[in-house]
């Protein structure tokens, strides 16, 4: 799609991970789809520490700001983008766009540490939850994700199972999944 995915389980991480992807999205000028499950955190009673002023400031370069502003289309300065090509113009382009998208899991991971620094509530791409040697591996994104990891440690604990659950709670990242993962554990 050409997005970035960000995925927040809480009402919490839903404020939080909007402000780090928006910091990543600046970045690397690649789009973000900042997401949650809608009914479960639009409809949950929870407290949650809200980011200040100062956070967002302190989060968001205000060079990355005028970068972005000074790419947006204008009257003043009108850009031709998107003209009719033919397949092989196309995949060089979308070949030529692989340099942002490969900058992007270093950018979150680094928005999440300044982030955390900040606020002292510390996010990572990923969450890994269960055995070190699991021989399955259960993948999961959203809210159902705190399921699935009292799942994996009750199994654990009552059935001795080498079973892990790798909640992709936050950056949906396909190669680095394949690398984390590793070989020899089967992916549910």
């Amino acid at each position: 799609s050409g997005f970035a995915m960000l995925a927040s389980s809480s009402v919490q991480e839903a404020q939080d991970l909007a402000l780090i992807a928006h910091a990543a999205t600046l970045e690397t000028r690649v789009p973000f789809l900042h997401f949650f499950d809608g009914f479960r955190t639009s409809h949950e009673m929870a407290t949650i520490d809200p980011l200040s002023d100062e956070d967002l400031r302190a989060m968001i370069a205000d060079r990355l700001v005028h970068e972005h502003r000074a790419r947006a289309l204008s009257p003043t300065h009108p850009v031709l983008r998107g003209t009719a090509q033919d397949p092989d113009v196309f995949f060089q382009s979308r070949e030529a766009a692989n340099r942002f998208h490969e900058g992007v899991p270093a950018a979150v991971t680094a928005a999440m540490d300044r982030f955390a620094e900040r606020t002292g509530r510390p996010y990572r791409l990923f969450d890994y939850v269960g055995h070190p040697k699991a021989e399955r591996v259960m993948v999961m994104m959203g809210s159902g994700c705190g399921a699935a990891e009292e799942a994996v440690r009750r199994r654990e604990r009552r059935l001795d199972a080498r079973v892990r659950a790798l909640p992709l709670e936050r950056l949906d990242e396909p190669r680095l999944l394949a690398a984390d993962v590793g070989a020899g554990a089967a992916v549910d």
